[in-house]
């Protein structure tokens, strides 16, 4: 194994290890001796690899956005008479996505608003990214959508992805897909037709 790998190795770690941290014990607990000891190592690695907290924290957040980065990004269809259907599964991919691994998931759903720190503020620029991705796909399934309407259900989509993810995680919904599904049929429904939501608010 090259030197090159085992430090790459050694960093993901100690990436790893800050996030266990945060989910075990808060934010708050986050000092470079508890997170060298959670990755098996002596503290001054720590140092090899970050300057600080705050980069390391800044690298934790490029890890996990790259990890929820591609299902972030759903896939358009080429036909809109499929475009319903692909934001459905888009709906079913993006929480499924995001609860794969219960410790990202619980960091990035706790601290995804925080923009005092760089997770919060990391995560805030990927959950945008989402929504407006799910705007895009709103207005490919309802190409007359005024652009409040289609924000509006983008935003209702981004919550039920969320809203899900935390429900499964709490074990209060077993069938995610199933789940997914219903949710995002009411807001298709709700999409297409003739009354926009903001007009009927």
């Amino acid at each position: 194994m090259s030197r090159q790998t085992n430090k790459e190795r050694t960093r993901l770690r100690l990436l790893q290890a800050i996030l266990k941290t945060i989910h075990r014990y808060g934010h708050g607990t986050l000092t470079t001796g508890r997170v060298a000891q959670l990755a098996g190592m002596a503290q001054p690695t720590f140092y090899v690899h970050f300057r600080s907290m705050d980069q390391a924290l800044e690298q934790v957040a490029e890890w996990v956005a790259a990890e929820l980065g591609p299902a972030f990004e759903p896939a358009f269809s080429p036909e809109s008479d499929r475009a319903a259907q692909v934001l459905e599964q888009a709906v079913s991919k993006c929480t499924r996505s995001l609860v794969e691994d219960r410790k990202i998931a619980e960091v990035f759903l706790s601290n995804r608003r925080d923009r005092t720190t760089a997770l919060g503020r990391h995560w805030t620029v990927l959950t945008g990214g989402l929504r407006e991705r799910m705007c895009q796909m709103v207005v490919q399934v309802r190409p007359g959508a005024t652009p409040a309407d289609a924000a509006l259900h983008a935003e209702m989509l981004v919550s039920i992805i969320f809203g899900l993810a935390e429900a499964h995680l709490d074990e209060r919904v077993g069938d995610l897909d199933r789940a997914a599904s219903v949710a995002s049929r009411a807001i298709i429904s709700s999409i297409l037709s003739n009354t926009g939501v903001a007009d009927a608010a």
